[in-house]
């Protein structure tokens, strides 16, 4: 089968989705399959190689020019192509696929436009309101491009049932939609113990950890301001970057805990295992959550979980089983979940007992078959010879 890949998001940039959309494309590319891809993040020092061929455009091209190489490179490469798999920039290859007669998969892992709005501040609704609320102009346009491009999708692919339903809403029929749940391109292997992990990365005393892309919705700003309460003097280590970041160094310089919040910044994706085993808590504070890689990682590496009761981490978590599970915005509930495992180290081993088992449903061959069985399914049904 012949598959071209587009991204938004792919290496040298770190994060999930630039490896999630990587090793898919490399794994389809060792098992024999002729692959393609057209990314935007530009490559000047030539870090990554890749064994299939590969067009970049920088995002420094400004975006009209941008939009309008994306999809002169992906309509040249979707000709020679059975299926084409959109994981961002998704107008232009969208447009370019459309125009070669090529099967579409869209791979929609949350609200673009509702991320694109909160980061404007056009809106300060949570994602489900956001869904039935009356927008300005310039939010109905993000809203009717989101439904456009995704009604022009042959299939729609999303991590989680709760993404699903969201997309539902956008006016997609609900026979276009299949959930392929992620899975991690490797389990981490870590022999450290808390303690070992503690003094390698200089951190002492109870540990909170919380990785994230620092975005309005992951509310690291309220984790910020719940650290005076929480037990034993813990320290909250935030692992990360983004938009958020010199603002949320702001708030714990104003709430005066410069000395419990350290802000480790971006890290490379091999060395996150190490602060998720180093803490005593893992938190995600988050507002909304497609189906969290770091979830799942952290269910593997065995480190006690508190989150909040939304979207896909009902997925994958029970609360009081292997996991917390607080409702959202609830400071209050989310402190005393946080300390219930940090004074009780026993019910969080527990806790992390139980979400390090029944774990096959996340390794990386699951998700690769299940993709595999989406594309040549449409390359079959479309006539498309496959490889």
């Amino acid at each position: 089968m012949r598959v071209t890949f587009v991204s938004n998001i792919f290496p040298p940039t770190v994060g999930g989705p630039a490896t999630h959309i990587y090793h898919l494309a490399r794994t389809l590319y060792d098992r024999g399959h002729e692959v393609r891809a057209v990314v935007c993040p530009d490559d000047p020092e030539g870090l990554v190689q890749t064994p299939f061929p590969i067009k970049r455009v920088s995002w420094a091209t400004p975006v009209i020019w941008r939009y309008l190489l994306v999809f002169w490179y992906t309509w040249r490469a979707a000709r020679r192509s059975d299926v084409v798999y959109i994981n961002g920039i998704e107008l232009p290859s969208t447009l370019a696929a459309l125009l070669a007669g090529r099967p579409r998969v869209l791979k929609v892992v949350g609200d673009w436009a509702w991320e694109s709005s909160i980061r404007r501040e056009l809106t300060r609704d949570g994602i489900e309101a956001f869904q039935e609320a009356r927008h300005p102009l310039r939010v109905r346009a993000f809203r009717a491009l989101q439904r456009a491009y995704s009604r022009l999708a042959t299939t729609v692919i999303v991590p989680s049932s709760y993404v699903g339903q969201l997309v539902k809403g956008w006016g997609i029929s609900e026979s276009k939609i299949r959930v392929v749940q992620n899975a991690l391109t490797e389990t981490p292997l870590i022999e450290h113990t808390r303690d070992e992990a503690k003094r390698e990365l200089g951190l002492n005393g109870p540990v909170v950890c919380t990785v994230a892309r620092l975005y309005a919705w992951k509310r690291v700003d309220d984790l910020v301001a719940m650290v005076p309460a929480f037990a034993k003097g813990a320290t909250l280590v935030v692992v990360g970057d983004g938009p958020e970041q010199k603002f949320l160094e702001q708030c714990a310089r104003d709430l005066g805990v410069t000395d419990r919040v350290r802000f480790v910044g971006r890290v490379a994706h091999e060395d996150v295992p190490r602060y998720l085993r180093a803490a005593d808590v893992f938190v995600l504070n988050t507002e909304y959550e497609g189906l969290s890689h770091t979830l799942i990682e952290t269910r593997t590496i065995g480190t006690p979980i508190v989150t909040t009761d939304i979207g896909g981490n009902r997925e994958i978590l029970t609360n009081e089983k292997n996991a917390l599970l607080v409702p959202f915005g609830d400071s209050e509930s989310f402190v005393a979940a946080v300390n219930r495992v940090l004074n009780n180290p026993a019910f969080g081993e527990r806790l992390s007992g139980a979400a390090s088992t029944n774990l096959e449903h996340f390794v990386w061959d699951r998700l690769v078959d299940e993709t595999m069985q989406i594309l040549l399914k449409l390359t079959r049904r479309t006539g498309y010879p496959t490889a």
